[in-house]
């Protein structure tokens, strides 16, 4: 019998496989120079070994660079979400999003985030929710991008915030709701900082509207 692995992360490296559509539309922003990264939830499940048909991309390209880019390439295109950086598309099977390098500040008494534009994808990971959807693969290439160990953090079960969990938070009070979720889906456990600074900010979630919380509840 083999030795188990001094990393407990290293089963999961193996399982780190991008769909060839990702691949595809990497090819397409790199041939027009622009960088682009598969992110969130789809780099989390594919490390799981699990698979599915909406992918999420972060780029340095601006929204109406990325609409002009899809539109021979993509069956539909979705401008809902451009006031936010965010340009939908639809091909076959998959639903896309590709998103603008971004930070996203909720201020004092908004319900709707400020939304500036970052320069790099290290910027943007940093503001995500929590280091388990604060890792990337750059495309076509493949490289795997995890400045804040998430990796790490899912191979054990952590639940931790890239920054501090008061700077998450406050960016987005809804993460708090949705730390809940990752602990009765994934089994999660959140850090003690992370503990902490819900209870002790819970009242911002005031600014949510009910919209958005509603649907992290579901």
């Amino acid at each position: 019998m083999s030795d188990p692995p001094s990393d407990p992360s290293e089963p999961l490296r193996g399982l780190l496989e991008v769909p060839d559509i990702a691949r595809e539309l990497g090819g397409l922003f790199q041939q027009a120079g622009y960088q682009l990264y598969l992110v969130g939830g789809a780099v989390r499940a594919a490390l799981l070994g699990r698979s599915g048909t909406d992918l999420d991309f972060a780029t340095d390209a601006r929204p109406p660079h990325i609409t002009a880019l899809l539109q021979e390439w993509a069956d539909a295109r979705y401008l809902v979400g451009v006031r936010f950086g965010t340009v939908g598309a639809r091909k076959g099977e998959h639903l896309l999003e590709i998103t603008t390098f971004r930070e996203d500040v909720y201020v004092e008494d908004s319900r709707r985030p400020h939304v500036t534009f970052a320069k790099d994808i290290e910027t943007d990971l940093s503001r995500r929710d929590f280091t388990i959807n604060a890792m990337a693969v750059r495309l076509p290439d493949g490289e795997f991008v995890d400045p804040f160990r998430g990796l790490y953090d899912l191979a054990h079960k952590t639940l931790r915030t890239p920054l501090e969990p008061e700077v998450s938070f406050s960016d987005d009070p809804l993460r708090m709701l949705r730390a809940a979720r990752f602990v009765s889906t994934l089994g999660m456990k959140p850090t003690d900082e992370v503990l902490a600074a819900i209870d002790g900010m819970r009242d911002r979630l005031e600014i949510v509207s009910a919209e958005r919380i509603r649907d992290e509840l579901s």
